[in-house]
Formats: C-alpha cells, structure tokens, sequence
C-alpha cells in the first residue's frame, strides 16, 4: 500500500493528514541546502520538510537579479536529479522518518525561453525577456518537464517520504508574472481575443487586467492537475498564489484565487508572512492571503515564516538584499517576532514553515529553544478546537484591483489598522459572505473600487456593517473597536493592541513599554504557554 497524504478538515480547521493520521504544519526550509539546519530543526522535533527544486539555472527574482539559487535538472538535453537526491538524503540523515514535500520552480531553462521568443513577455528586465503564461507551447513543456521529474521520484527509494508538491513558477517563485506587468505577450493578446470573443466581451482594460489574473490562476490550476494525476491523486498539491491583501497592483495577476478555491486539485495555497513596515514589533504581522476563505472552502494556508533573527544577513552585494527589510532586530525582539509569527498560524488554523532562507537565521540556542516550545504547543494544540473566537468579519472583493480609479493602497493600509483592534477578526473574499454571515456580530467591508457583490453584501449587513473606501483611509483602530464593541462585540482590550484567538488559545503582542489590560470573561483564567505563572481574570500585564 502506497503512503497518501490529504487535507481534511480536523477540530475546526483545515490540517495536513498522512496514511489518515494529522501532522502538525510545521516545517523546515532553506534555499542554500549546503547550509541547510537540518539536524537542527529534526532535533527540536521537526519531521516535515521542504527544499528548493529548480528546472533550469535561471535567477528566481527577474527584478532584482539574485544569481541562481543551483544548477537545473533540465539545462542539457539528460536530466541531471543528483542535486535533488542529494539533499533529500541530507534531510533523511537527519530525520529517517521525515516527511518532504519539494518546492518545484518550474520555470523552463534559458535555452528553451531563448529558442522560443514568440512565447516569452513583451517586456522584461535587463533587457532579458522571460516566458508568457498565455503561452500554450510554454505550458506544454513545464508539463512534461514536470511529469519528468515526478516519474523520477516515483521510482527512487525515498519515494515513501514524498508527501506531496509544492508547484512553484513565474517571478520569485510565487506566480508573478515574468514582466510584472500581468504577463504582457503576443500569445497574451492572442487569447485575449479569443477570450472576449467567447465571453462576448467589449476588450476594456478592466477586462483585460482581470484575463491577466484568470490566465495565471488557470495555469496553476492546470498544473495542478496534471500533477495529481501523475501521483494518481495520493498526494498534496499546492502554490503560492492570491496575495489579495499585499499585491494589490493588477499587474501582479493574483486577483483570482476565487477560481483556485474551488479547485479540486489544490489543496494547499502558501504566501509570506506581511512585510509590512519591515515588521517590528508592536504591530501585527498580518497574512497575504484572505485565509479564513481558504479555510472555508478545505484549503490548508501555509504560511511562510522566512522570519529575520539577528543572524540574518545580506546574501551578495546587489542593492535589493541590502534593505532594511533583510535584517532582523536583536535576539530579544526576534524572539518576539518568532512567537507572533508561530502564534498567529497557531490561533488562525493553519501550517507554518520557517524559511531560513541563506541557512543559519536560527543557529541560536535561544531560537532554537523556543522553537522547539513552540513546536511542543502545536502539537499539543492539534487536538483542540481550533475554531475561531473572531466575532469581526472582514470583506474583499478581488475583482475591484482590475478597476480605475481605485484606492489599491486602502487594503494593504488597514490591516496595520485591524491588527490593533484589541480583538480577533476573519477575513474573507467577499464571495463568501452570504455562506458565513451567521457566524459574527460585525462586518467590515473593503471598497477599492465599486464592486457589485460589495454593493449588496454591506446593504444587507445594514447597521452591522462597515464600508470602508479611500475616504476612510485615516480611520482610528479605536473607532473601529468602538464600532465593534457597538455591534456586541467583545473587545479583549481597550488599548491598540494585538489580539488572536482560536478555541482556548489567546495571543497578545503590544509594543515597547505598553501594559495592556485584558477583559477576561467570567468563569475564565489564563494560563501562559510560555511562562508558568497562571493569570487572573483581570491581569494587568507587562508587555515590553
């Protein structure tokens, strides 16, 4: 009997099951294998693992030209897999039952998108133009390189240890297209026609920039596809995709993960953690994606916690790795952000791999100690309820980013905004909203631009309802809390701060020298998992 692995729907959330037993999301992953801390992660008690595959020796970010991450399997004409069984035996060194699920980056060798002009962007970078995602020829050879590559797992001796695939592709991995543009193309313009044509289309720019986001999101689904069939359907197939709340340019053509939601084919969907502000402490690091649709409709969230520590440093000298963004904070305030980034995967319901992306962003034992507490917890926390606590509702609609004039900048912004609500909140595409309305006491609803489905969904909310456009683009956290606490919400402090909640699990972050008070309802204690005095119903707390 063949291992299989499925996402099932276990004490409230979507979980990673394999041979019919849950597994806790939570994982290991490094670009640079040779560095990788595999011992590391198996010895705080890790047993699920990631690692890079790529098809060709191309840079991963067009935009920023990082050199190749390592050599492709396809760049001649006989596919070299010694890489990837190499390092697959590394990860099995250190744990012999790990359980891996590849992340494959499908994009093609330089000599195919070379030979190939007619298939590639209109435009590109550095004057070097990269494959269309409307181009059919392209995608028939991602599929058979792919099918390649499967057959060869399929028949090495670690292929009991392969739980499924993580399908990576375009711009950084992550399903932007080539030119950042929503992949701009002769092959483009070709099925656009053809699609305003079957469509009965009037070819607007609206309906242009919507093509570009469908075209990428049926291309993953197609993928998809053809990889579940090649593992007749045993494993776990998932992307990133759908960065609703963070990417909200059109031409990034992420603006159609409704489609992907209703695959039967993917079951998992991945994005970072927020980069917002660079992430300090004392504010929420808030997901990418609308998640709680993800977990309405079965998909489990990954998210990808390549969370900086003082030991993260610039891999190359090219001004794009030399930001702020690439450094974290002194080991105090990365233990911070580790129990925010693990805390928030533990109260939302769903997975978590932490990417240490050069190798050696944990190599601490005051990281590696609280990673394994925190690895005890989620384990632990897999048999709670994991339902959530949240009573705030927040909508989107996806189709608004296609739209001009649109304030893009208004759902990115206030997420800083909810993050200090004092209390938890959902959020969800707005497609949703009639199938969860029930289960909350507020909704706030996100309008970039007028969208139909927004129209009605905050008309029937009514007094319930707030409808957020540009204008509000100033509002406080605390006349949101006050609206919510109007509506019968229960705000857990009345203060900005962060605030999660799933079944009997709370987290709170506040900033430097803030001593937040908590409303604790009647009947109930807290108990810190990372301390081990108990708390009383009203605990006035340091918070530094």
């Amino acid at each position: 009997m063949r291992m299989k692995s499925s996402v099932q729907n276990y004490n409230g959330v979507p979980a990673l099951f394999i041979d019919g037993n849950p597994l806790p999301g939570f994982a290991y992953i490094t670009y640079r294998t040779y560095n990788a801390r595999y011992e590391d992660f198996a010895g705080l008690g890790c047993r699920l693992f990631s690692m890079p595959v790529f098809f060709g020796t191309q840079t991963i970010n067009e935009t920023s030209q990082i050199p190749p991450m390592a050599p492709g399997i396809f760049d001649s004409d006989t596919p070299d897999y010694s890489l990837f069984d190499a390092d697959v035996d590394k990860i099995l060194a250190a744990r012999p039952d790990a359980w891996i699920f590849p992340r494959v980056n499908m994009s093609l060798p330089k000599q195919w998108e070379d030979e190939h002009p007619e298939e590639c962007c209109d435009f590109g970078f550095f004057e070097r133009r990269r494959a269309c995602f409307s181009s059919d020829l392209w995608a028939e050879e991602t599929k058979r390189l792919l099918g390649l590559f499967i057959d060869h797992v399929e028949n090495a001796p670690y292929r009991e240890h392969i739980v499924g695939y993580q399908l990576a592709g375009g711009n950084t991995e992550e399903w932007f297209p080539f030119d950042m543009r929503g992949s701009v193309g002769r092959r483009s313009a070709e099925a656009f026609e053809r699609y305003c044509r079957e469509k009965n289309l009037a070819g607007t720019e609206e309906e242009l920039q919507a093509f570009y986001s469908e075209m990428t999101a049926r291309r993953i689904m197609e993928f998809s596809a053809f990889a579940k069939e090649k593992t007749e359907r045993r494993l776990v197939i998932g992307c990133f995709y759908g960065y609703t709340m963070e990417c909200t340019n059109p031409g990034s053509a992420h603006h159609a993960l409704r489609w992907i939601l209703e695959c039967p084919d993917v079951d998992f969907i991945c994005s970072p953690v927020s980069y917002a502000k660079t992430r300090p402490v004392g504010m929420d690091h808030a997901c990418m994606l609308p998640v709680d649709s993800l977990k309405h409709h079965g998909k489990l969230y990954f998210a990808e916690n390549d969370t900086r520590t003082h030991l993260s440093e610039a891999p190359n000298e090219l001004p794009a790795y030399n930001t702020p963004v690439w450094f974290g904070p002194d080991p105090e305030k990365s233990c911070e952000i580790i129990r925010m980034h693990f805390s928030r995967a533990l109260t939302h319901g769903h997975a978590m791999w932490w990417f240490d992306m050069w190798g050696g962003w944990y190599d601490d034992d005051r990281y590696r100690s609280l990673l394994e507490q925190c690895r005890e917890i989620f384990e632990e926390a897999l048999a709670e309820d994991r339902t959530s606590r949240a009573e705030t509702a927040v909508f989107i609609d996806e189709r608004a980013y296609a739209k001009e004039p649109c304030c893009r900048t208004l759902p990115y912004g206030i997420r800083q905004t909810l993050g200090y609500l004092g209390a938890p909140y959902d959020i969800y595409l707005i497609d949703d909203y009639a199938a969860v309305r029930d289960r909350y006491k507020a909704f706030i609803f996100l309008k970039p631009a007028e969208t139909e489905l927004l129209t009605e969904a905050a008309a029937d909310a009514g007094r319930r309802g707030l409808l957020l456009d540009g204008s509000w683009e100033n509002i406080t956290a605390a006349e949101i809390r006050s609206f919510c606490r109007d509506r019968g919400v229960h705000i857990w402090c009345d203060s900005d701060t962060v605030v999660h909640g799933c079944g009997r699990y709370l987290f709170v972050h506040s900033g430097d020298n803030d001593a937040p008070v908590l409303n604790i309802p009647d009947g109930m204690s807290l108990i810190p998992l990372f301390e081990d005095a108990k708390m009383s119903r009203l605990y006035r707390i340091d918070m530094k």
